[in-house]
């Protein structure tokens, strides 16, 4: 009865081991918590994150500006997405959607802040999506 009480418990320490994200710096200075089966790279101003059925990619930029508000910002790129009248998501954030080129959709948070434009694309879904923004973190 023991041992199957031991094997019981390491194979559930196992399992929940195998959950466990892996927190990545990218040159663009944020950590994001890269779930198991997450493909990402960085360079730049950009980290781009990719499950790996490519059901879905998360692409976060963040880039200076000059002169340039939120709202304008979110005009504009959505202008050259051919996407949707952007939203008032707070003060200082926007969101629109469009269909990429393989008719998936796009849905863009963006907002600019001490003369920072920082962009949230996430194209296609997946299970994984809200755990992995909600690890983004700024330097």
């Amino acid at each position: 009865m023991k041992k199957i009480l031991i094997l019981a418990c390491l194979s559930a320490f196992i399992f929940v081991g195998a959950a466990f994200s892996e927190p990545i710096e990218f040159p663009n200075g944020i950590t994001v918590d890269v779930a198991p089966g997450w493909l990402y790279e960085g360079e730049g101003d950009s980290a781009i994150l990719t499950a790996e059925d490519k059901s879905c990619t998360i692409a976060i930029v963040i880039s200076k500006v000059e002169g340039l508000t939120s709202e304008e910002a979110a005009k504009v790129m959505s202008k050259e997405h051919n996407g949707s009248e952007p939203q008032k998501l707070d003060e200082d954030s926007y969101i629109y959607s469009f269909q990429n080129e393989n008719g998936i959709d796009t849905n863009v948070i963006l907002g600019v802040e001490n003369g920072k434009l920082k962009v949230l694309s996430i194209t296609g879904d997946h299970k994984d999506v809200e755990g992995i923004i909600d690890s983004i973190t700024e330097k």
